[in-house]
Protein backbone atom coordinates (compact mmCIF):
# COMPACT_ATOMS: atom_id res chain seq x y z
CA UNK A 1 0.00 0.00 0.00
CA UNK A 2 1.27 3.42 -1.06
CA UNK A 3 1.50 6.12 1.82
CA UNK A 4 -0.10 8.15 0.46
CA UNK A 5 -3.30 6.07 -0.32
CA UNK A 6 -6.31 6.69 2.28
CA UNK A 7 -7.25 3.69 3.82
CA UNK A 8 -10.97 3.38 3.18
CA UNK A 9 -12.62 3.76 6.33
CA UNK A 10 -13.38 7.10 8.70
CA UNK A 11 -11.52 7.70 11.49
CA UNK A 12 -13.04 9.00 14.58
CA UNK A 13 -10.82 10.87 17.76
CA UNK A 14 -12.36 10.04 21.09
CA UNK A 15 -11.92 12.70 23.40
CA UNK A 16 -14.67 12.24 25.58
CA UNK A 17 -13.19 11.31 29.08
CA UNK A 18 -13.52 13.57 31.68
CA UNK A 19 -9.61 13.70 32.60
CA UNK A 20 -9.99 13.14 36.33
CA UNK A 21 -6.44 12.02 36.52
CA UNK A 22 -4.58 14.58 34.91
CA UNK A 23 -6.93 17.66 36.11
CA UNK A 24 -7.38 19.35 32.78
CA UNK A 25 -9.07 17.79 29.22
CA UNK A 26 -6.27 15.71 27.85
CA UNK A 27 -6.90 17.18 24.28
CA UNK A 28 -5.63 20.25 24.93
CA UNK A 29 -2.20 19.20 26.55
CA UNK A 30 0.61 19.72 24.67
CA UNK A 31 3.53 17.71 23.67
CA UNK A 32 6.54 19.82 21.72
CA UNK A 33 4.42 22.37 21.52
CA UNK A 34 1.39 20.52 19.78
CA UNK A 35 -2.09 19.83 21.41
CA UNK A 36 -2.83 16.39 21.51
CA UNK A 37 -5.53 16.89 19.22
CA UNK A 38 -4.10 18.40 16.91
CA UNK A 39 -1.16 15.30 16.62
CA UNK A 40 -4.24 13.04 16.41
CA UNK A 41 -6.16 14.99 13.73
CA UNK A 42 -2.40 15.26 11.95
CA UNK A 43 -2.05 11.34 12.43
CA UNK A 44 -5.35 10.75 10.61
CA UNK A 45 -5.18 12.15 7.94
CA UNK A 46 -4.91 8.54 6.31
CA UNK A 47 -8.36 8.18 6.55
CA UNK A 48 -11.64 9.63 3.88
CA UNK A 49 -13.00 11.48 6.99
CA UNK A 50 -12.18 12.65 10.30
CA UNK A 51 -14.50 13.69 13.07
CA UNK A 52 -13.50 13.75 16.41
CA UNK A 53 -16.32 12.93 19.35
CA UNK A 54 -16.73 14.11 22.43
CA UNK A 55 -19.48 15.15 25.17
CA UNK A 56 -19.44 18.28 24.36
CA UNK A 57 -17.44 20.86 21.87
CA UNK A 58 -15.12 23.16 23.32
CA UNK A 59 -14.87 25.99 21.46
CA UNK A 60 -10.84 25.48 20.64
CA UNK A 61 -12.01 22.59 18.68
CA UNK A 62 -12.15 23.53 15.37
CA UNK A 63 -12.54 20.59 13.59
CA UNK A 64 -15.64 18.42 12.93
CA UNK A 65 -17.39 17.29 16.08
CA UNK A 66 -20.08 14.85 16.76
CA UNK A 67 -21.63 14.71 20.73
CA UNK A 68 -21.86 11.46 22.31
CA UNK A 69 -24.79 9.50 21.87
CA UNK A 70 -25.66 8.75 25.04
CA UNK A 71 -25.01 11.82 27.25
CA UNK A 72 -24.91 9.76 30.49
CA UNK A 73 -22.65 7.04 29.26
CA UNK A 74 -18.84 8.07 30.32
CA UNK A 75 -17.13 5.03 28.46
CA UNK A 76 -15.03 4.48 25.58
CA UNK A 77 -17.27 1.94 24.36
CA UNK A 78 -20.22 5.08 24.05
CA UNK A 79 -17.36 6.96 21.56
CA UNK A 80 -17.63 3.62 19.25
CA UNK A 81 -21.36 3.21 18.93
CA UNK A 82 -21.14 6.88 18.24
CA UNK A 83 -18.90 7.12 15.69
CA UNK A 84 -20.72 3.58 14.30
CA UNK A 85 -23.93 5.15 14.13
CA UNK A 86 -22.66 8.06 12.43
CA UNK A 87 -20.60 6.58 9.83
CA UNK A 88 -21.91 5.34 6.37
CA UNK A 89 -18.36 3.45 6.04
CA UNK A 90 -17.78 -0.66 6.73
CA UNK A 91 -14.76 0.48 8.89
CA UNK A 92 -14.07 2.55 11.05
CA UNK A 93 -10.77 3.59 13.16
CA UNK A 94 -11.21 4.76 16.61
CA UNK A 95 -8.46 6.11 18.63
CA UNK A 96 -8.27 7.90 21.93
CA UNK A 97 -6.46 11.50 22.10
CA UNK A 98 -4.42 10.28 24.41
CA UNK A 99 -1.69 8.49 22.95
CA UNK A 100 0.49 10.99 22.12
CA UNK A 101 3.15 9.08 20.08
CA UNK A 102 1.29 7.21 17.59
CA UNK A 103 1.49 7.66 13.98
CA UNK A 104 0.20 7.46 10.92
CA UNK A 105 2.46 4.07 10.02
CA UNK A 106 1.77 2.16 12.39
CA UNK A 107 -1.97 3.14 12.08
CA UNK A 108 -1.43 1.87 8.32
CA UNK A 109 -0.09 -1.29 10.07
CA UNK A 110 -2.40 -2.43 11.70
CA UNK A 111 -4.55 -2.46 8.69
CA UNK A 112 -2.24 -3.94 6.67
CA UNK A 113 -1.97 -7.07 8.80
CA UNK A 114 -5.94 -6.88 9.91
CA UNK A 115 -8.21 -9.75 8.88
CA UNK A 116 -10.78 -7.78 7.12
CA UNK A 117 -13.77 -9.96 7.26
CA UNK A 118 -13.49 -9.78 11.79
CA UNK A 119 -16.08 -7.26 13.53
CA UNK A 120 -13.08 -5.51 15.30
CA UNK A 121 -9.04 -5.40 14.32
CA UNK A 122 -7.16 -4.51 17.51
CA UNK A 123 -3.60 -4.07 18.02
CA UNK A 124 -1.98 -6.11 21.13
CA UNK A 125 0.94 -5.07 22.54
CA UNK A 126 2.70 -7.42 25.25
CA UNK A 127 -0.65 -9.51 25.42
CA UNK A 128 -2.36 -6.33 26.05
CA UNK A 129 -5.27 -5.10 23.69
CA UNK A 130 -5.56 -1.64 22.75
CA UNK A 131 -9.29 -1.17 22.01
CA UNK A 132 -8.91 3.04 21.37
CA UNK A 133 -6.95 2.16 18.42
CA UNK A 134 -8.75 0.04 16.92
CA UNK A 135 -10.86 -0.57 13.89
CA UNK A 136 -14.28 -1.25 13.95
CA UNK A 137 -16.66 -2.93 11.48
CA UNK A 138 -20.44 -1.71 11.33
CA UNK A 139 -21.21 -5.19 11.74
CA UNK A 140 -19.83 -4.53 15.46
CA UNK A 141 -22.48 -1.26 15.92
CA UNK A 142 -25.98 -4.07 16.94
CA UNK A 143 -23.76 -5.98 19.41
CA UNK A 144 -22.07 -2.59 20.78
CA UNK A 145 -25.99 -0.93 21.33
CA UNK A 146 -26.97 -4.16 23.41
CA UNK A 147 -24.05 -4.17 25.75
CA UNK A 148 -24.65 -0.21 25.97
CA UNK A 149 -28.54 -0.87 26.99
CA UNK A 150 -27.34 -3.42 29.49
CA UNK A 151 -24.99 -1.45 30.67
CA UNK A 152 -21.83 -3.54 30.50
CA UNK A 153 -19.55 -0.23 29.18
CA UNK A 154 -16.64 -2.80 28.99
CA UNK A 155 -14.98 -2.51 25.73
CA UNK A 156 -12.97 -5.35 26.26
CA UNK A 157 -15.98 -7.72 26.91
CA UNK A 158 -17.25 -6.55 23.71
CA UNK A 159 -14.14 -7.90 22.05
CA UNK A 160 -15.14 -11.08 23.23
CA UNK A 161 -18.53 -11.10 21.91
CA UNK A 162 -17.94 -10.05 18.18
CA UNK A 163 -15.00 -11.43 15.84
CA UNK A 164 -11.99 -9.87 16.90
CA UNK A 165 -8.66 -9.84 15.31
CA UNK A 166 -5.74 -9.26 17.30
CA UNK A 167 -2.78 -7.96 14.76
CA UNK A 168 0.76 -8.60 17.38
CA UNK A 169 2.59 -5.30 17.55
CA UNK A 170 6.00 -6.48 18.23
CA UNK A 171 7.68 -3.59 17.09
CA UNK A 172 7.58 0.82 17.74
CA UNK A 173 5.86 -0.16 20.60
CA UNK A 174 6.33 2.93 22.41
CA UNK A 175 3.60 4.32 20.21
CA UNK A 176 1.35 2.95 22.19
CA UNK A 177 2.35 4.87 25.52
CA UNK A 178 -1.19 5.98 27.05
CA UNK A 179 -1.31 9.28 29.17
CA UNK A 180 -3.85 9.64 32.02
CA UNK A 181 -1.82 11.84 33.95
CA UNK A 182 0.45 14.47 34.03
CA UNK A 183 2.89 12.57 35.76
CA UNK A 184 2.74 10.32 32.40
CA UNK A 185 3.18 13.59 30.20
CA UNK A 186 6.25 14.29 32.23
CA UNK A 187 7.47 10.93 31.66
CA UNK A 188 6.86 10.84 27.78
CA UNK A 189 8.57 14.22 27.17
CA UNK A 190 11.55 12.69 29.78
CA UNK A 191 12.31 10.07 27.34
CA UNK A 192 12.68 12.58 24.46
CA UNK A 193 11.17 9.42 21.98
Amino acid sequence: MQSSTKINANAYVLIGGSSKRFGSPKWAAKLNGVRLIDHTWKICKVFKKRYIIGKSRHNQIKYPFLEDEIVKIQSPLNGIYSALSHSKEKWNFIISCDLPLMSSEMIRKIWANGNKSADAIVPIIKEQSNPVCAFYNQKAHLNIKKELINKNLKVLDILQLIKTDYVPINDNQKEFTNMNTRKDLKGIINKSY
